[in-house]
């Protein structure tokens, strides 16, 4: 194979924010020694108050479902339907994908971060950290539509 026949290496979306050591997971969130508001992604000024007194944390590696969706209509590189989810984990709310889910997920249901894949464009596979769910709990539909 030449160098011209090569695959493209896969982008990571959030790669800055996303630390993975073997099997575990985790994001980067900042902390504001001032206020303790936590956000992610992370900063160098609490959004809360202005203050430069923050710090940066690594989440935990499991979080909870706050809300998900089923999303019907992709935009390019992105193939329909994948589920979105907000998460709640370490004290902050994010949005991931959940490649492995084929429904909306109920709220409450427990997650795990990883690192998978959200999309293909024309220049390779996009990756991006992603939560599963965990174990063999059950999901039930949430609002899905069909």
């Amino acid at each position: 194979m030449s160098s011209s026949d090569t695959l493209p290496a896969p982008r990571q979306v959030g790669a800055e924010w996303t630390h993975q050591d073997g099997q575990r997971t985790t994001l980067t969130i900042t902390t504001c020694k001032s206020c303790a508001s936590r956000w992610f992604p992370p900063r160098d000024t609490c959004s809360t108050c202005a203050s430069a007194a923050v710090e940066n944390i690594s989440s935990e590696t499991q979080g909870t479902v706050y809300a998900s969706s089923v999303v019907q209509i992709a935009p390019r590189g992105f193939q329909a339907p994948y589920v979105l989810a907000y998460i709640d984990i370490s004290g902050v709310r994010l949005l991931a994908h959940c490649p492995t889910a084929d429904h909306a997920l109920a709220p409450g249901t427990p997650v795990e971060l990883t690192v998978g894949p959200i999309a293909h464009t024309s220049e390779g596979a996009v990756t991006s950290y992603v939560v599963t769910p965990v174990g063999d709990t059950p999901h039930t539909p949430t609002g899905e539509q069909r």
